[in-house]
């Protein structure tokens, strides 16, 4: 199957004890169903992956197999870890939970420097879940991997057929364009940063991985109806709009501002775990302010 539309990046929901909080779970599907989403991508960056132990993060994906069965919902389930075992397992755990897809970002402690170091590290992964597609997760922003992704792909072909396309969080629109033209009916790439998402679906990407998906996907589906429409007036005003939110969101700490804000469309995620830090309730008040006075809200 070819993932495609607003894929969000879902939070890890905890309760007021730091613990998993899989009750709602459920209200997150929902909403992103209500929303019209394509599916969800579990446990990544949004999703706090590193912070979670490996059994929060199978349970994890247990549930989310559990509540999209039946549903409309692609399921990807970021698998990626320093140690390999572990990769390994949640890799098979995804599988058996009914994932759609795997992910995996590089390690972040001993890095890969070139493809030679990073595919024998993605297909090892892979081969835990032979039958599921894989999708690698570039983004050296967070791992600071930074190789060739038309190199990965070209030699793929030949080297590594579960490889399926890229979650791509990455700046580099040049090298999308390419990568878009590179076996198109096999490789799937999905786009990673929401402030960009209108250039990206200008050069026919389909499917987007992003955190603010959660709260705002009716402002993003109407960035690519009006992309698709040429209405290039109105693709610059929402997607100026975008990054208004973000930028309102980096204020008082991305991470934590884009999941506590779930609580503001009544789908309580509840805080962060340290090293990243919760908000205060001035910065919560403030946020919350200045979401309505861009008129952001009116998206939700």
């Amino acid at each position: 199957m070819t993932i495609s539309g607003l894929i969000p990046a879902v939070h890890t929901p905890l309760n007021a004890s730091g613990e998993l909080n899989l009750g709602v779970v459920e209200q997150q599907a929902q909403r992103c169903v209500e929303t019209e989403c394509g599916g969800v991508y579990v446990a990544g960056t949004t999703g706090e992956c590193h912070s979670l132990s490996p059994d929060e993060r199978l349970t994890l994906f247990q549930r989310w197999g559990e509540v999209v069965k039946g549903t409309s919902l692609s399921l990807i389930c970021h698998v990626g870890d320093n140690s390999m075992p572990v990769a390994k397992a949640l890799a098979a755990a995804s599988q058996a939970a009914g994932a759609d897809a795997i992910a995996s970002m590089a390690p972040c402690f001993f890095r890969p420097d070139s493809v030679d170091g990073l595919l024998p590290y993605l297909k090892e992964i892979s081969s835990a879940a032979s039958e599921t597609p894989f999708y690698f997760y570039d983004i050296p922003v967070m791992t600071h991997v930074e190789v060739s992704m038309i190199e990965l792909l070209e030699r793929a072909k030949t080297e590594f057929p579960n490889l399926a396309g890229l979650k791509f969080t990455n700046g580099n629109l040049m090298d999308l364009q390419t990568l878009l033209r590179i076996d198109p009916e096999r490789y799937n790439i999905l786009f990673g940063f929401d402030e960009m998402l209108s250039a990206a679906w200008l050069y026919g990407v389909r499917g987007a991985v992003g955190s603010t998906y959660n709260h705002f996907a009716k402002l993003y589906n109407a960035i690519g109806a009006a992309v698709e429409a040429g209405e290039d007036s109105r693709v610059q005003e929402l997607q100026n709009l975008s990054v208004n939110i973000i930028r309102a969101f980096q204020k008082p700490g991305f991470a934590a501002a884009s999941k506590e804000a779930m609580a503001f469309f009544d789908v309580d995620c509840g805080t962060v775990r340290s090293p990243l830090q919760p908000l205060s309730d001035p910065q919560r008040t403030e946020l919350r302010q200045s979401l309505e006075s861009l008129g952001a809200m009116d998206w939700a």
